[in-house]
């Protein structure tokens, strides 16, 4: 999801795009902007820029910063509504009022279409980052977009026994195009999973002093969603912290400076230790419970149910905040709720268990549904909690939600069990069109625990005793379900 688009570009700007845009005005639901908000170009305040918006929940920026500040060429075709960036051959073209967008590489998927107000057009700030080949970072406290230009590609010039990460490289949408991405890295049950997408193939191999294991994927780069949601998009290196696992100290990753491109995990070992490296799909792992080679029985092997737990949101998409205390985020009360769902489904024999995410990474929705694809899981079962717009009555309750038909019994079977244990007003197992539940083939359930705002389920959210019992209760509606 990148176009290779420089600002190498000569500078110019289509008046006729402010003219004409009013004539197109598109009525949408715009959130208002926050007093002073302002937008930094390469650590320059941009002057004359109208303030960001938030619609429907993602931020807009005026693209005449993209084409007054950076040179980009920008087109206005009236006829069709259209606004091209970029020049002849390697063109962005966006649709007023479309949540597609046609690049050199294809169709791209917006998280809200473009439009205009007065006399500025507005582009979804994610499509700068992604298409543009720049860093972007949301600033909240300050009330700042920080833009900034990729900067140009360096060889490493690190050496040592720890030399397996190298310097900071370029952000996703830089000048060199990959054949994969990496969409998510997390490590559970002494297990290394990386999900792609495109063509990757794992290199591993291991070295000592100190001890570690070093997965290589040539051609490769993250996915502007995964760096965003590590908080890589100043500087290409990432870690994850790994607690209870008897042979692993950390999991550290980067984008290495090589042309092309390559990304390069590394298992940091407490002692030296064999791994067995297979796919599932486009999910690669590389295990340290199984080194005696292919002949070990892979996830669903032997006639196991595979069973995909999603801890809803992550990184930088925190959910609902609560901050009538110390601050909470859903996140964290997700990723909680989770690992207890999963190390209770771990003790079930004929199961093996997946989770999308087992660290604070942001997965996207449909990155979500490809990780339970590439297992062929059986059912899929995701964990939130619930929140309500700002300045509604206080809330409380537990609802499981589904989309397609073939999911409604796991929701209600999930359901019958979980509203037992929380204890709270019971808003039933009903539809919702969900897009992990919509996209994926395998029946999906969504539950939503409580709501985590003041006057709502904090005191029980936050309650381990609550936390286990609702645990216990998700563990054993999908045990039943699936006739364990």
């Amino acid at each position: 999801m990148k176009a290779n688009m420089r600002a190498g570009y000569a500078k110019a700007w289509i008046a006729a795009v402010l003219a004409l845009a009013a004539v197109f005005f598109l009525s949408v639901q715009v959130g208002h902007a926050a007093s002073g908000t302002k937008i930094v170009l390469n650590d320059r305040e941009v002057t004359g820029a109208r303030d960001v918006l938030t619609v429907k929940g993602t931020t807009m920026v005026p693209i005449r910063v993209i084409s007054e500040e950076l040179g980009y060429p920008v087109g206005w075709n009236s006829a069709s509504r259209q606004v091209t960036v970029g020049s002849s051959g390697d063109t962005l073209t966006l649709t007023l009022g479309s949540t597609s967008a046609s690049a050199p590489e294809g169709t791209i998927a917006l998280e809200q279409a473009p439009f205009s107000q007065g006399n500025t057009t507005y582009v979804p700030l994610r499509l700068v980052g992604t298409e543009m080949g720049l860093q972007v970072k949301w600033d909240n406290r300050a009330k700042t977009v920080f833009l900034q230009s990729p900067p140009p590609i360096e060889g490493p010039d690190g050496s040592g026994p720890n030399d397996d990460v190298d310097p900071p490289a370029p952000v996703p949408g830089g000048s060199q195009q990959t054949a994969a991405q990496v969409e998510q890295i997390s490590f559970s049950e002494n297990r290394l999973m990386i999900g792609v997408s495109g063509s990757a193939e794992p290199k591993v191999s291991k070295a000592d002093s100190p001890n570690r294991i070093i997965v290589d994927l040539n051609n490769t780069s993250f996915s502007p969603v995964f760096a965003e949601g590590q908080g890589l998009l100043i500087g290409q290196q990432g870690q994850i912290a790994v607690s209870g696992s008897p042979d692993v100290t950390g999991i550290r990753f980067a984008l290495n400076n090589d042309s092309p491109m390559r990304v390069r995990v590394v298992i940091d070992l407490s002692k030296a230790g064999n791994y067995e490296v297979y796919r599932e799909g486009s999910l690669i792992f590389v295990d340290l419970n199984k080194p005696q080679g292919p002949s070990t029985p892979g996830i669903g092997d032997d006639g196991k149910k595979v069973v995909v737990i999603d801890a809803g949101h992550g990184g930088k998409a925190t959910g609902a905040i609560y901050s009538g205390g110390p601050t909470l985020t859903e996140k964290e009360v997700n990723m909680d709720m989770a690992l207890k769902v999963e190390a209770l489904l771990k003790q079930v024999e004929g199961l093996d268990v997946i989770m999308t995410r087992s660290d604070d990474t942001d997965v996207s929705l449909q990155g979500r549904v490809e990780i339970a694809e590439s297992v062929d899981a059986d059912v899929m079962v995701s964990i939130h909690a619930n929140s309500m717009p700002k300045g509604t009555k206080p809330t409380s309750g537990t609802e499981t939600l589904y989309t397609k038909p073939e999911s409604k019994k796991l929701a209600e079977t999930i359901h019958k069990y979980v509203i037992v244990a929380t204890g709270l007003p019971d808003r039933k197992a009903k539809y919702q069109n969900l897009h992990v539940d919509r996209e994926s083939s395998m029946p999906t359930a969504l539950v939503e625990t409580g709501f985590l705002y003041a006057g709502g389920d904090v005191d029980k959210i936050t309650d381990p005793a609550w936390q286990n019992r609702v645990a216990e209760a998700i563990a054993r509606g999908i045990t039943e379900y699936l006739g364990l």
